[in-house]
Parts: C-alpha cells; structure tokens; sequence
C-alpha cells in the first residue's frame, strides 16, 4: 500500500472515531438527562405519576397516545390514560382582578387571549375526597413545630381521658379507704400535708370539693391554683410569709391582672375570715374569675399555631425543592427541579418583567403580561447583553417585524419531532401549531424543529446580534407532563445550551408582575380597608371608653409589709403608755399557768401546791421557791382585767387605775420571766408545739 493510500485510511479512522466518540458523550449526556428527570418524577407530591386514577384533562389527555403502553419514569401516567378525559373548572382564569396577561389598555400584548394550561393541583377536584397531609411544603422549623404541636394535642387528649376515668373510679376508691380501719394520718390529713402544685390538678380538685359540698376547701383550691399559673409566670412569688396583699402589690406593673387578683382575694379573705359564708354562689363566683386568668396556654398554643403558618410559607417562584409551583402535569414545578439539576440556577420570575443586566435566558409563556415597552427592551436586552429569549407558544408573537414570524394551525397529525442539530433525538409533541414566515413561507434559521414527514416547522432558533431568539409553535413543550415522553427534557435542553451559553433561566408566566409593590396596593387589592378602617375606629371607642392620662403616669410607692416583731413591739409600747405591765403580766400568768399545768400536773389533785411539786421535780428547784412564784402569777392573773382593756383593776370600778413605780414595773418583768423559764425547762410535747 502506497504511503498515500495509508495517510487517507488513517484520515478515515480518526474520523470515524471523533464521531463514534461524540455520539457517546451524546448519549452519556441523554442518560444524564433521562436520570434526572426520573429522579424529579419519583416525588409522590406530582401525582400524575403515581396515582392511576388521576383526573386528566382533554389537553393532557393528548398525550396519552405518546407515552403509549408504559412509562419508566411516570410509571402510573399509562394507567390514568385508559380512563376518560374529564372537564376541570379553572377558577383562576378569571379570578385575578383582570390583570393577568393584560396591560393597562385591557388587551394581551402578548397576543392574544392566554392559553389555558389546565388547573393547579390545588384547583384539580378528584372524583372522591381524599384528606392528605402534605408537609412537603414547610420550612423544616414550621414541620418541626407542626409535629410537636399535633403530639402535645394527642398528649393532651389522652392525658383527660385518662384523668376522667380515674375521677370515675374515685368514689369507689373511698369507700374502700371508709371502711378500712383507721391507721396513721387519714386521707385528709395527708392531703394537707402534700402541697399540690400542679394547676389543672388544683382546679379539677376545687371541683371535685364543690360536688361534695366542701365549697370553703374548693375556693381555697382555686384561689392556689391561680396563685400558682402567676407564679409560674414570674408575675409573683409564693413565699410562707408574703399575704394575699403583698401578692397584688407584685401585679402592679400590670394594672389588667392587679384588678382581677384584687377583686378575687376580697372574696376569698371574705370566707377565709367568716365575714361570707362558704356557697356554691360565691365558689362559682371565684371561678369563674380564675379560669379565664389560669387558661392562658389556648393563647400561646394560638400563638405557636400562627407562627407556624407564618413559617411555613414558602416564597412562589424558584426551582427546586423549596418552589411552590404547580406540580400538576400542564404545570413547570419539574421543568424547573430538572433545570436544576443539570446545574442551571433556574427559577420562576415573580416580580414585574424588565430588561436584565445580565446575559440570561428568559422562557416566556402564554398569559405573561409584557407590553409594547417591554417588548423593545427585551429585544435590545437580547441584541446587546447577549440574553436568551424563549417564546414558548405565544398565541401571536410580538414584533413581527424582528422576527417575522407568526403561529398558524398545523394539518401534520404525526407527533414526532426531528431536530436538524442531532439525528438521534425521538422528541414528541400532540398536534397543534406550526410556525410560518409573515408571508407565509417556511422559516429558514440557524437550528430548526421539524414535525413529521411534512416537515412542518415546530420550533426556529434565530440570532439576534449578541444573543439568540427562540421561538417554539406549542408551549406543551414547556410543561411537566412533557418530561415523560422520550427527549423531550433533551430537546428543552438542547435549546436553552446554543452558544450563548445560559446558566440562569426565569420562566415568565401569567404570575409575573401581579404581586403586590407595597403594602397599600396589596391591602387594596385584598379589599382589607374596610376591615382595617373599623379596627381603627374600635380602638378609638376603646382610647375614648378607657380615657387618657392628664398628667405624666407614676407607679404609686411601694408599701413596705411589716414584720410581726414590729406588731409585739407596737402593743408592749402601747402597755408602756397606759403604765399596765402588772396587765401585761397578768395576762401572760394567765396562759403559762394552764400550759404548765397541761405539761406537768398528772396527779389529779388541783391547786398551786401539786403544780408547785411537780414543776419542782421536774427543773431541779427548790419547791419554796417554785411555789412563790407560782403565787404571784396567780395573783398577776387575779388583777388582770378582760383582754378588751388596757386599763387596771380599777378602770372596771370606774377609777384611773395607779401608776405603778419602776421597781413594780420591773417586778412584773421579773415574774414574766420566772414563768417562761418554767416553760422551757418543763419542754414541749409535739400538740403543744402545733398549737404554739
């Protein structure tokens, strides 16, 4: 072989195999591609794929015949196909106000009517109710705290039934307790000893009292159990020596509370200190008080439920997993979640559409409101920054005279698609629309779409200076129910990829622009000034009903409580004035001497003379002694007059009783002091410690 002849062989070969080795990262890219968009589909929430029994339009049911008998990555599609089409109300076509695909003039400056794409997944009615819970859609804080909300309710729910068949079984629990013999503390006597400090245990306690007629016992309960929700709240601090006074004094910093806890403790104090009888009027009066003030958790739980919706709501636009658009199959959720998997930043646009800064790729729908402004913008944006302008099915494309293009009905009934770019591409789209020339003549462009044997144009990419313009017949293309059939995810692709190179996409749709600019337009449109105008005007009713302050507001003094060494001292000062310490000690010898005689005197004789010996024997002192003193007590005690009185002996006759000299004074000290010494050497048995 001449070297000539080798030199053409190897030309040959390197060749074949530069092509053998581009259709291979051809297909490696179409399996990425295919892998993707199973991956997308595999999500329950696009039911489409996996309910059989999903309600498909007349429009989606076009595609039926392309996905044929099975379906790898919409494995449930073939089946819902085999039933029959149903008529779905969109209600969203006309529930937007009269703005969505219109400007300001009333018209479509896209062209035309917009397209109906079929109705959301949260318009699609099924045949039957179904109740799901979809998560799917919340922040992962919002799921969290919705869980937690829903096992503190189950908890809550068990928790009273179980409380309920205790109380059932109460009764039956206390005869048994009745008839047994009585061992150690009762039942009562312990109860009081266990400080209850759980509130709905309190309150269901301070009822079960009322049933039994106990309604003194009942109030107490209820009043400890709005002590306790106070101070578990940090309002107050239960404390053995603070009173009930001290108790509304710490609610001064709020005054609603202060009034609430004022009127509830008069009534209490009423029956605690005999000026009300305990009833059931005055115990329903109390509570009726104190359970709106304990019950407060409804409140936070409201709170918490609130701000788990406010949590849980997710931006509407952007791809991926965090999207809230329309997973239904004429939706684009999946266009979108596949974009983004192949690496592009894909999203759905949300605010009004202008120009981009930025090269870009712009998939424009049916139904998007863009004006004649816009439009020429857009092209310029396209010319200049090298952007990318997907028109996707628009029923009469804009600026005819850049383009030179218009949407015609297409005769081809064949639903398959060639791509003059790539041989091996099987893309299908359901009859429809083709595009001609202005004057009716085929599109000739750089890349081109064609349909069936006719050859009918389906789709054109044309430059335009920088950038390019596509253009395609049908916007079915741009939907989520497309990514089932063979390459048609490819095709999308494949049109986005041409040089310039596009990493971000932005789908504009009918949604694009009619949100809200301020917060004045968005009250507007929600028609809320009449709601808002009376909320308004009810807090002026409620500024005029409470009043306003005509001078600066001051928290009132705190008042100090006084200590009960501070009373003793006040009432030994008072006996100092009225001179009446042979009084003093006389009501003092009054009550030792009983003491002593319980403590000591077990002989059964009566008089001074066996307490005398007794005491004796027990201090170790002389009896003569023991018994002096014991004599001047009882003669202390013979002096005394009625407890009523600060006066001597004499203020019973009608005369001034006699001052009594310094050392009498200190002579009754003395006996004052004999006695209690008695008292501490005699000791105390546990009775007489409670009754101290």
């Amino acid at each position: 072989m001449s070297r000539r002849a080798r030199l053409f062989a190897a030309l040959i070969a390197l060749s074949a195999g530069a092509l053998l080795a581009r259709d291979a990262r051809a297909e490696d890219v179409e399996e990425n591609v295919h892998f993707s968009v199973r991956d997308v589909l595999e999500d329950d929430r696009y039911r489409f794929c996996h309910e059989d029994d999903y309600p498909l339009t007349p429009e989606e049911h076009a595609w039926c015949p392309i996905i044929a008998g099975s379906s790898d990555v919409c494995p449930e599609l073939p089946a819902a196909c085999k039933l029959p089409p149903v008529e779905l109300s969109r209600s969203a076509a006309s529930g937007r106000g009269g703005r969505g695909g219109r400007d300001a003039s009333g018209k479509h400056p896209a062209g035309g009517p917009p397209t109906d794409r079929g109705p959301s997944e949260d318009e699609r009615r099924r045949p039957w109710p179904e109740m799901r819970v979809d998560l799917s859609g919340m922040s992962f804080f919002a799921s969290a705290l919705f869980i937690g909300l829903l096992v503190v309710f189950f908890g809550g729910v068990i928790h009273a039934l179980l409380k309920n068949l205790l109380r059932d079984r109460a009764p039956a629990d206390e005869a048994k307790e009745e008839k047994a013999p009585a061992r150690g503390p009762t039942p009562e006597e312990t109860a009081r000893r266990e400080v209850e400090t759980d509130v709905q245990r309190l309150l269901a306690r301070a009822r079960t009292h009322a049933a039994r007629g106990d309604h003194a016992r009942a109030i107490d309960d209820a009043y400890a159990a709005l002590l306790r929700r106070l101070d578990g709240d940090g309002l107050i601090e239960i404390h053995p020596s603070r009173t009930n006074g001290d108790y509304v004094r710490s609610l001064r910093e709020r005054p609603d509370l202060k009034g609430a806890m004022r009127s509830i403790v008069r009534d209490v104090e009423d029956v605690q200190f005999g000026v009300t009888p305990p009833s059931e009027p005055v115990f329903r009066a109390v509570m009726d008080r104190v359970v709106p003030l304990v019950s407060r958790a409804l409140a936070l739980a409201l709170v918490a439920f609130g701000l788990s919706a406010a949590l849980s709501c997710t931006p509407h636009g952007g791809g991926g997993d965090e999207g809230g658009g329309d997973r239904s199959p004429s939706g684009t959720q999946a266009v979108l979640e596949v974009l983004d998997e192949q690496g592009l930043k894909a999203r759905r646009r949300g605010e009004a559409l202008t120009a981009p800064d930025r090269a870009l790729a712009l998939v424009v729908l049916p139904g998007a409101a863009i004006d004649d402004a816009t439009w020429r913008d857009l092209f310029a944006w396209v010319r200049g920054k090298g952007g990318t302008l997907f028109l996707a099915g628009l029923p009469r494309l804009p600026d005819e005279v850049e383009l030179g293009l218009r949407v015609a009905q297409d005769a081809e009934t064949s639903t398959a698609l060639a791509a003059d770019w790539s041989s091996g591409l099987r893309a299908s789209l359901p009859p429809g629309k083709r595009l001609v020339e202005a004057n009716g003549d085929e599109p000739e462009d750089l890349y081109m779409i064609f349909r069936g044997e006719s050859s009918s144009t389906a789709g054109v990419v044309r430059r335009l200076g920088e950038g390019k313009v596509v253009v395609v017949a049908d916007d079915r293309l741009v939907s989520n129910v497309s990514l089932a059939a063979p390459d048609n995810a490819q095709l999308f692709l494949d049109l986005l990829r041409f040089a310039p190179y596009a990493t971000e996409i932005e789908i504009v749709d009918e949604w694009t622009g009619v949100g809200a600019e301020t917060p004045f337009e968005a009250v507007r449109e929600a028609n809320l000034w009449p709601v808002i105008a009376q909320l308004f005007l009810l807090l002026a009713l409620l500024y005029l009903w409470k009043g306003s302050a005509f001078a600066r507001l001051r928290d009132p003094p705190a008042a100090g409580r006084r200590a009960f060494a501070d009373h003793a001292r006040a009432l030994g000062l008072a006996y100092r004035r009225a001179r009446a310490s042979r009084h003093a000690a006389g009501l003092y010898a009054s009550w030792a001497l009983d003491r002593l005689r319980e403590r000591v005197h077990r002989s059964g004789r009566r008089g001074l003379i066996p307490l005398a010996e007794a005491i004796a024997a027990r201090t170790g002192r002389p009896e003569a002694e023991v018994m002096r003193v014991l004599v001047e007590a009882s003669g202390a005690r013979e002096d005394a007059v009625p407890a009523s009185s600060l006066r001597g002996p004499e203020s019973a006759r009608g005369a001034r009783p006699s001052p009594r000299a310094r050392d009498g004074a200190a002579a009754d000290l003395e006996l004052v002091r004999e006695l209690q010494g008695f008292l501490d050497a005699t000791g105390q048995r546990t009775s007489d410690r409670k009754t101290t």
